[in-house]
């Protein structure tokens, strides 16, 4: 019970501040230029077809089923690719030690309350406002398709249903991480420059990094055009991949593509069973990168010394 009142509390304190408004504001507006931009796109877009996604930013491409709704949620959710990993590194880099800072943590264990209760309740707190966060986005993206006079298909409903709880899932991913910086930084600026630091990095700049990695590690370049130069540029592709697999976008990205995967050959979607057998192994890591820095910010505000 006082896990759930405290997650309240953290909602209530989050949704009315500056910070979640000001946030919101934007991703909804982004969203909304980005749709208003491209909306002759899916007005051409009257026979849907399986053409290639590339996120390459991320490392990962595939062939996607496009039809008006999966193309405008594709759009959605990777903005939300960025966006999200901000959002969950800014909403949880102050949960703990800004309630030490300013000594409220104190009163708060004045009261018949647990420290695992304190955690587990701003965790869930937080939950909830990613949780309505990306509900929005979802419930805006079908509401200007329906004022565009676009017709919708019920897969591609579905299957942003499934692609929204992956989402959810990604954003807790950087939610976990700035809880453990909560718990390891004193100030809490510093815990805010250091999470949102690390979700800007891990979506913006660790592409770029793992390019010129690979590129490094797979040796000189043979001439183009040579038997040398596709065995080099295989061996490009593999160090690239073993170096996106640390990274939780990129598992996240690769999900929501093979989410929205299609056949060429029949033209359709892919069978869901298929794209979640390809895609076990991005699931499973999104599910560590989730769990694994919440079980040490949990163990260290268990045992840390609060006075």
């Amino acid at each position: 019970m006082n896990v759930l009142n405290i997650a309240m509390k953290e909602f209530y304190t989050s949704v009315k501040s500056k910070r979640f408004v000001i946030i919101l504001a934007v991703y909804l507006l982004f969203v909304f230029l980005i749709a208003y931009s491209i909306k002759g796109h899916f007005l051409e877009l009257t026979k849907p077809q399986v053409s290639r996604t590339n996120l390459e930013p991320f490392g990962a491409e595939g062939d996607t089923y496009m039809t008006p709704l999966s193309a405008m949620l594709l759009l959605n959710f990777t903005f939300f690719t960025i966006f999200g990993a901000v959002m969950g590194a800014a909403l949880g880099a102050d949960a703990i030690n800004k309630e030490v800072e300013t000594g409220t943590i104190k009163v708060l264990l004045g009261h018949p309350v647990y420290r695992d209760e304190v955690i587990n309740g701003k965790f869930f707190g937080n939950t909830l406002v990613l949780t309505i966060t990306i509900l929005m986005g979802y419930v805006f993206t079908i509401a200007f398709l329906l004022m565009m006079g676009i017709p919708l298909d019920g897969e591609s409903f579905f299957r942003g249903l499934i692609a929204f709880i992956i989402t959810l899932l990604y954003t807790l991913v950087f939610l976990s991480i700035s809880i453990l910086f909560s718990t390891i930084f004193k100030k809490f600026e510093t815990s805010m420059l250091v999470s949102v630091g690390t979700a800007i990095f891990l979506t913006l700049i660790y592409g770029i990094i793992v390019t010129l990695i690979a590129g490094h590690l797979a040796g000189e370049m043979p001439p183009y055009g040579t038997p040398a130069f596709e065995m080099w540029r295989e061996n490009v592709e593999l160090w690239e991949q073993r170096l996106h697999y640390i990274n939780p976008t990129y598992h996240y990205a690769k999900l929501i593509i093979l989410i929205f995967s299609g056949d060429r050959i029949t033209n359709a979607y892919a069978p869901l069973s298929e794209a979640f057998s390809f895609g076990f192994n991005n699931l499973a890591m999104l599910l560590v990168a989730l769990l694994l820095p919440f079980a040490f910010a949990y163990v260290r505000f268990m045992t840390s010394d609060l006075r």
